[in-house]
């Protein structure tokens, strides 16, 4: 059978909520209301159709981004793969749901702007002593994680510029 895979436009109605996995990883889920609007030819305007609450589910890198980037009230585009869900209720009703498994999300840029930026990756980021909040050095590198220009000199991972122990002590802090 093959999957209905769609897009979807509308606001996110609460900030984003985590569910860590059994094997560590997270997944997260954002509901979000669609809108539909049409021409209504006899009263000569444009009209709301009825809001449709569509729950939107991530998983792995992408559900740490979603959970860092989006809040609620905010226009996102999501692109994924539509399903629906079906249980009881408390009251004994039969309850439906649309779900979307997105496989991307994103601001809408026709309502505000944004700025993109990628997530540090781990070896971009120094191990930290959690009893003491020091910085574990890295193999034979400086306890900084900078590595070592041609010269011998100490350079800044993100800029290339020599620093000196005070500058990575300081950027440390």
């Amino acid at each position: 059978m093959r999957d209905i895979q769609t897009i979807i436009m509308g606001n996110a109605t609460a900030d984003p909520t985590a569910h860590p996995q059994e094997d560590g990883s997270v997944t997260a889920k954002v509901r979000v209301a669609v809108t539909g609007r049409y021409y209504n030819t006899t009263s000569q305007d444009f009209a709301d159709r009825k809001t449709e609450f569509i729950t939107v589910f991530v998983r792995r890198q992408l559900a740490q981004n979603v959970l860092r980037s989006v809040r609620k009230g905010q226009p996102l585009i999501a692109t994924g793969r539509l399903n629906t869900s079906e249980w009881t209720g408390d009251d004994g009703a039969v309850r439906h749901s649309l779900n979307l498994q997105a496989e991307s999300i994103g601001h809408d840029l026709t309502y505000g702007t944004a700025v993109f930026r990628r997530p540090l990756r781990s070896e971009d980021t120094p191990d930290v002593d959690p009893g003491t909040g020091e910085i574990i050095p890295r193999g034979a590198g400086p306890a900084t994680g900078n590595a070592d220009g041609p010269d011998g000199a100490d350079r800044s991972p993100l800029t290339g510029e020599e620093t000196t122990e005070d500058d990575s002590l300081a950027a440390a802090v």
